[in-house]
């Protein structure tokens, strides 16, 4: 009886194994065979859903003022002086309107390594599955492009949603993935 049930056992830890094997690997070959359209309407989906969830948790887009920091790769939201949500980030890149590019972090030399370690996932999954877009460091692009390949960066990395950064005159724009969230609500804002 007992040799039995050790046997039926040992059948189930198997059958518990391959299942879960098979679901792993069902998520990577998800990847490994999707059209970069399908890949980009996925991410989209994703991305939406994040943002909504960022929106209604932590009031990104509310709040008075946004700074950011390469050194130390945090995305601080303040209002009334105190800092109320901060935000590690990861680079993704940016999109110029003056030269109508789209440009990656790992492939801009001003944007600092410790902001950009990940993103070079995107970059080798491009390269794997012969995206140019997410390979060539620097291509022809809007606005658009910018948010495709920000969402597409959320999905592969599963980023807990993007923040589009405007510059100084509204024609560059950088886009950066949260990795973690932290809502403070006590912290004076220290002014640059």
């Amino acid at each position: 009886m007992l040799k039995q049930l050790g046997f039926y056992i040992i059948i189930l830890t198997m059958f518990f194994a391959s299942c879960n094997t098979q679901s792993t690997s069902k998520k990577i070959n998800l990847l490994d065979t999707v059209s970069f359209e399908q890949l980009s309407k996925i991410s989209c989906e994703y991305l939406k859903k994040q943002q909504t969830y960022c929106q209604e948790k932590y009031k990104i887009g509310k709040y008075e003022r946004w700074d950011y920091d390469q050194s130390t790769g945090k995305l601080i939201f303040s209002s009334k002086g105190l800092q109320k949500v901060i935000i590690d980030y990861e680079e993704v890149g940016s999109v110029s309107l003056t030269s109508n590019t789209w440009l990656w972090a790992w492939g801009n030399s001003s944007i600092e390594e410790n902001v950009k370690r990940e993103i070079s996932l995107v970059r080798s999954y491009g390269i794997k599955r012969g995206f140019k877009n997410l390979f060539n460091a620097e291509w022809s692009a809007n606005i658009v492009d910018g948010w495709d390949m920000a969402a597409i960066s959320a999905y592969i990395l599963k980023a807990k949603g993007v923040y589009r950064a405007p510059g100084r005159d509204n024609k560059l724009f950088s886009f950066m993935l949260f990795k973690k969230i932290t809502v403070i609500d006590s912290l004076p804002h220290k002014k640059s």
